[in-house]
């Protein structure tokens, strides 16, 4: 969602805040804009579109200053203007504000301001937070019981940043929901949604927790709880590895992190898989008794991490023999699941920050349920609030649309079934060893996969004007055809949809025709006779039939306009591999029709707001 970053220190805070903002592109926005205090006022610029065109406003009315706050806004409230972009002020733009979240009740805030002969110039919510903190009169001697206050009063999930005309020695913050992260070096502090936004002199950092407020200074950080009660931060180290922000040659942060995917599946297994084929979860904070006694698992996640989630479920009850359920995230808190001691909660998240997936997380641990987190992100406040949490180790994932992430998530699920399998007595140590030798030739099978790319690129562009396509899909490979059709949406703006193959003459067999290509997932399977059958219903009513398929099949081949070979394996390997063409499919078409992959319209990479 929105990104926000703050400084002070001996820098000019209009290049700080706006490398800081670069570095946010990738969660997505439609303006953007920056404050700093010149000369002892308040100087906001902002506009609509890329950054780069707040850049060309700065250069052509340019401000000076060593503390300031920036944003990218993605539209919630109010259409994506240059008015409704942040930073947003009260009437005498002594206050600035920055904001990542949704203020629940801003309408009744508003309408009392505006009782009081507040006037408020755009539609956001935002827009209630200096109006709020300067009727009570913000000054610098009450400004701990009037922030306070005035915290008190904002519902909703927020971070935000404030700016005060009168108060050049500090930037307040205050956190509830949204992520915020401090980060300090020598001499100046730094307040950002994402650490990824710090500049390579930062040490230290601190996420910082719900509920917290405070102010930074040159010097450090002063940090309160809810209750107002004064806390000293734990700070860690911050990893810079600036590789990962980088495209390295290639044209798009998508297109590298696809080609990333052989080297991310190794990290996890040198991670996950010891001596004698050991699978390591030693972190997490489960007793393993309890994980041996489990019943049942229900998985909550949203988006790309529910379609792993889905093929999770298969494994887990394939190797583990546990009862498996399947939540949207944003389902599941509003109902009142029947969830007994001896069920497990699983959190599936890419971010850490989704607020549906956090929400469900609350509302399992109300019912006194463990919950199991994967996260990439493992000082997210998803990883914070789960019971245990274990990390994907995909490292920093810029592209919009997911694509290393899901692959690890598929293949971190695949070794939690098998290290919930021998918890349980279900496999013995020799069967788990068969199956991990199989497992660590997934790096090399999918750079076989990746080394044919071109062969998807001629594939996509003869496809680049079909406005509709369908993807099908059986037992493991329904979920892989849900996240194929995704990813085409997400990047190309084609209409797609994914359905399990035996749906298909119930309903949408009726879209079948020249114009509207069907995209099979037929790889060899207990399901492939069935698989072929639908290919033979398509072809029937003539088709265009793109598969996926095993390599030495010539029947699946023979049947399709275009056709995909992926390594043979086993049939639990297969959606790990199959979804590679799948996702360089998208982001071929994608670029034949003109689209920008990495940061699609409408779409931001972590969802933190409902």
């Amino acid at each position: 969602m929105c990104g926000i970053v703050g400084y002070i220190g001996p820098k000019l805070a209009d290049a700080v805040l706006l490398f800081g903002l670069y570095r946010l592109e990738y969660r997505g926005y439609d303006s953007a804009g920056i404050a700093v205090i010149d000369d002892g006022e308040i100087e906001i610029r902002k506009d609509t579109g890329k950054i780069r065109n707040l850049e060309r406003l700065l250069k052509e009315h340019p401000v000076e200053g060593n503390v300031g706050i920036g944003h990218t806004r993605w539209a919630t409230h109010g259409a994506p203007t240059s008015v409704n972009a942040h930073p947003h002020a009260d009437a005498s733009k002594s206050i600035a504000v920055v904001h990542n979240g949704i203020i629940e009740n801003y309408d009744q805030i508003r309408k009392d301001l505006q009782s009081k002969n507040f006037l408020f110039v755009s539609d956001t919510d935002t827009e209630v937070i200096p109006q709020l903190l300067k009727s009570n009169n913000f000054s610098k001697d009450e400004e701990y019981d009037i922030f306070k206050t005035t915290i008190s009063k904002l519902e909703g999930r927020f971070a935000f940043l404030i700016l005060v005309e009168d108060k050049p020695d500090r930037v307040f913050f205050c956190r509830n929901g949204s992520p915020l992260v401090y980060g300090r070096s020598e001499n100046e502090g730094f307040l950002v949604s994402d650490s990824s936004a710090f500049i390579a002199s930062v040490k230290e950092q601190y996420f910082v927790k719900d509920g917290e407020w405070g102010w930074i200074t040159r010097e450090g950080i002063v940090l309160f709880d809810k209750d107002g009660n004064r806390k000293e931060p734990e700070l860690i180290e911050v990893d810079h590895d600036l590789t990962q922000y980088e495209k390295n040659g290639y044209e798009h942060f998508m297109l590298k992190e696809i080609f990333e995917q052989p080297t991310v599946v190794r990290n996890i297994l040198d991670k996950r898989i010891g001596a004698n084929n050991l699978i390591n979860f030693s972190e997490l904070t489960m007793s393993k008794d309890f994980q041996a006694k489990l019943f049942r698992i229900v998985f909550t996640s949203a988006g790309t991490s529910l379609h792993a989630a889905m093929i999770g479920k298969l494994y887990i009850e394939k190797f583990a023999k546990i009862m498996t359920e399947v939540e949207f995230s944003s389902e599941f808190r509003y109902r009142n699941p029947i969830l007994e001691g001896d069920t497990l909660v699983i959190a599936i998240s890419q971010s850490g920050e989704t607020a549906d997936t956090l929400a469900s997380i609350h509302s399992a641990k109300a019912k006194f349920l463990k919950v199991l987190s994967f996260v990439n992100q493992i000082n997210s406040s998803i990883s914070r609030e789960s019971t245990a949490a274990a990390n994907l180790f995909a490292g920093t994932e810029i592209g919009v649309a997911s694509t290393k992430a899901y692959v690890a998530e598929l293949v971190s699920l695949l070794l939690y079934s098998l290290h919930l399998a021998k918890l349980k007595w279900i496999l013995t140590d020799e069967e788990i060893s068969v199956i991990l030798e199989e497992v660590k030739k997934l790096p090399k099978q999918i750079e076989q996969i990746l080394e044919k790319a071109d062969s998807i690129k001629e594939i996509a562009y003869t496809m680049r004007d079909k406005r509709d396509f369908i993807f099908l899909g059986r037992s493991y490979e329904h979920p892989t055809a849900l996240e194929g059709a995704l990813k085409l949406k997400e990047i190309s703006y084609a209409h797609a949809s994914g359905y399990a193959g035996g749906e298909f003459k119930h309903g949408p067999i009726a879209l079948v025709s020249k114009d509207v290509p069907v995209i099979c997932i037929t790889p060899k399977s207990e399901v492939y006779t069935k698989m072929v059958s639908n290919l033979e219903e398509v072809r029937a009513r003539n088709g265009i039939i793109f598969s996926i398929h095993t390599e030495g099949d010539e029947s699946v081949p023979a049947l399709s306009n275009y056709s995909f070979a992926i390594p043979d394996c086993s049939e639990y390997i297969t959606p790990i591999l199959s979804v590679i063409p799948l996702q360089l499919f998208a982001y071929y078409v994608a670029i034949a029709k003109g689209c920008e992959p990495d940061q699609p319209r409408n779409l931001a990479k972590s969802v933190t707001v409902e």
